[in-house]
């Protein structure tokens, strides 16, 4: 919770050129990386392991922030979470990678203990973006949060990017006016100066729509004013997230990866997901005893409950989970749904029901823990399903995807996925298919990690579940 005193900084870091933003990750990110090490010391501690104390974490503490600076984890146009994912990896490693050097160098690597340096490293690499994570959902909504962001251009496609940016101000851009971008160069210049002396550390975005009537040397005068000019392609709506600029002697040009047909990174996907597996594994099988005895006291019927969805390239999929529902749930459902037309609207728009009269008691609790999913480990290491992908869906729903199940057809399925850490079942079905397209489309080691890492605190909290 910010105090009046907290509240004071905020205008002294504006008057003194340093972003309340910046400011608050660079805090939270020197705690993401010391935090680990003093944990798993406490963590030795605490079973009688008395280690040297890890004296190696004053390097984090003097040079993570310099080298988060040169990776670009604090730069003016905030980065994504699966680049944030990405930086800290490099960063962490690069880190603990100098600190092994020097302790191999003052021979003093042997009185420190490879459990809190291991455990350092890899919580290093996912606490400090779990951590940004809560900042962007607790501040979002602060005006010191977000940096000024000009659209210049009018039309649908200016007002579409404005309302977009208005309802996810965790994108750390705030929108503060819209233009309509002149087609000569002394109006362009006029209007540039005015907004520049009005925002001075704003950016520029300029829809793919405007750049086609704008001066032929708008990029060089806007350049005069504001040092960062974001330019929206006509394809924004396709796999743009590893987009990169390439040279060709004078030709500059922009590269997309298609991730999805590189083999390579489909066999580090299949990789991540067994590794994964086994570490869950270590949970599930203790669990499942415990789960069933639960679900066969509360209700009668079969423990597990298969159902077919629809696979990669359009093949039947048999998922497995544990049973949350009344044996009759069909009929339930379809009886409910005859009775009262809200229940119909909402399962029309939804294809869920918030108040659903066929979950048992503990199906509540699996549902709301996400402990119903874990016997669909069985399918990830069967091949047929990914731990992160598009969530299975069901023949019927097909028709719902439209032109987007092609593109759908193309991955396995996963148990969680980017809608499930995006707001779950308070998403609408239109936005579900949305986040699955998103996610295809821009698919990488780099976002299936921080899905996983997000999924846990989700599912712990229960926000969305029922």
């Amino acid at each position: 919770m910010l105090t009046a005193r907290t509240l004071q900084i905020i205008p002294l870091l504006d008057r003194c050129g340093i972003s309340p933003r910046v400011a608050l990750l660079c805090l939270v990110d020197t705690a993401g990386l010391l935090c680990p090490v003093v944990l798993f010391y406490l963590l030795r501690a605490a079973f009688g392991k008395l280690d040297p104390p890890p004296l190696y974490s004053g390097v984090l503490l003097l040079l993570g922030l310099p080298l988060g600076i040169g990776l670009g984890i604090y730069q003016s146009i905030p980065l994504s979470p699966p680049h944030e994912m990405k930086a800290f990896f490099l960063l962490s490693t690069t880190l603990y990678g100098g600190i092994s050097f020097l302790l191999f160098l003052t021979q003093s690597g042997l009185e420190y203990s490879r459990f809190i340096f291991l455990g350092g490293w890899a919580s290093s690499i996912v606490i400090p973006p779990l951590l940004r994570a809560f900042c962007r959902h607790r501040f979002a909504a602060r005006r010191w949060w977000g940096r000024p962001l000009i659209i210049f251009g009018g039309g649908e496609a200016a007002r579409a990017l404005w309302r977009h940016l208005r309802k996810n101000p965790q994108t750390g851009m705030r929108p503060a006016a819209i233009f309509e971008l002149p087609n000569d160069a002394p109006r362009l210049r006029k209007l540039l100066a005015a907004a520049a002396l009005r925002w001075p550390d704003a950016a520029i975005l300029i829809p793919h729509a405007a750049q086609n009537n704008a001066p032929a040397d708008y990029m060089t005068e806007t350049g005069r004013y504001f040092s960062d000019i974001l330019l929206v392609p006509a394809f924004c709506g396709g796999g743009v997230h590893w987009l990169t600029t390439c040279d060709f002697g004078m030709i500059t040009a922009l590269w997309r990866r298609e991730n999805l047909l590189d083999t390579r990174r489909l066999r580090m996907k299949r990789c991540l997901d067994l590794i994964f597996c086994v570490a869950v594994m270590a949970v599930v099988l203790p669990l499942t005893p415990l789960l069933a005895f639960a679900i066969r006291l509360d209700s009668k019927g079969p423990v597990f409950y298969r159902q077919k969805r629809v696979g990669r390239n359009g093949k039947p999929l048999y998922v497995c989970k544990f049973r949350t529902m009344t044996m009759n749930a069909d009929a339930l459902l379809a009886d409910c749904l005859a009775r009262d037309p809200a229940l119909r609207k909402e399962w029309d728009i939804n294809q869920k029901l918030k108040n659903d009269p066929r979950i048992t008691r503990v199906g509540s609790f699996l549902r709301k823990t996400s402990l119903d999913e874990l016997p669909q480990i069985f399918n990830v290491l069967a091949g047929n399903m990914s731990l992160v992908g598009p969530r299975p869906i069901m023949e019927s729903q097909i028709d719902k995807y439209g032109d987007i199940h092609t593109v759908y057809n193309r991955v396995k399925p996963g148990i969680t996925g980017l809608w499930q850490v995006s707001g779950r079942n308070d998403t609408t079905f239109e936005e579900r298919v949305a986040y699955d397209n998103y996610y295809i489309n821009n698919w990488s080691v780099w976002m299936d990690l921080w899905i996983l890492a997000k999924t846990v605190p989700v599912a712990l909290s229960g926000y969305g579940a029922y």
